[in-house]
């Protein structure tokens, strides 16, 4: 291991060696905080000192003799940006979607809830709504959300019911929506609900 000592006012850099790692850990590391700390200059001094130091700098040393002058190439230019419509025909499928949406659905029935929330509408009566997708290959039919409501500090289970999803077959890709409100007197304090899309 190297430790890198950079001199701010004199506009240098050296690495004193800590542990025997070879010269070319030293060159790479300085190079790679030259990068960093002399992103301007295009001409790199390296000399070594008469107590084995090697040094780097943007500028000759002090002393005569002794040192290697080498051009760093310029930075690459920034990546240019291609083109907005290439990149979306590209990148995403015809509604619009991400890259890998666009794929036509396969295997068996696989509905997933898309988005689901739960609306307080009083003391005791608690909406939830929400939308499912058939994200598997064949027509999922009968489709509900299971929803089991638990009172959190004891873990009480105090709602189990079905909510219906309409339309209730959803086909290869099919959306459907599901709203239902429950009047239930667990819903006075915290509850927690898991709620989940069943079919057949």
């Amino acid at each position: 291991m190297r430790k890198i000592r950079v001199d701010a006012v004199a506009g240098r850099a050296s690495i004193a060696p800590m542990l025997s790692r070879g010269p070319t850990a030293a060159v790479i590391a300085a190079l790679v905080m030259l990068a960093g700390a002399y992103a301007g200059a295009e001409t790199v001094y390296k000399w070594t000192d008469e107590k084995g130091t090697v040094h780097f700098a943007d500028a000759p040393p002090a002393h005569s003799g002794g040192y290697k002058a080498e051009d760093l190439p310029d930075a690459p230019p920034p990546a240019a940006a291609a083109p907005a419509d290439a990149t979306s025909a590209a990148g995403a499928n015809a509604d619009g979607g991400k890259p890998g949406e666009g794929r036509a659905p396969s295997g068996p029935a696989r509905v997933v809830l898309t988005d689901h929330k739960a609306v307080p509408l009083g003391p005791s009566l608690q909406a939830y709504r929400g939308a499912v997708k058939n994200e598997g290959g064949v027509e999922a039919r009968d489709v509900v959300i299971a929803i089991v409501v638990t009172e959190p500090i004891q873990g009480a289970e105090c709602l189990h019911d079905q909510i219906d999803v309409e339309p209730s077959t959803l086909p290869p890709g099919g959306v459907g929506t599901f709203e239902a409100e429950f009047d239930n007197p667990c819903f006075h304090g915290p509850t927690e609900a898991a709620l989940q899309a069943e079919w057949r």
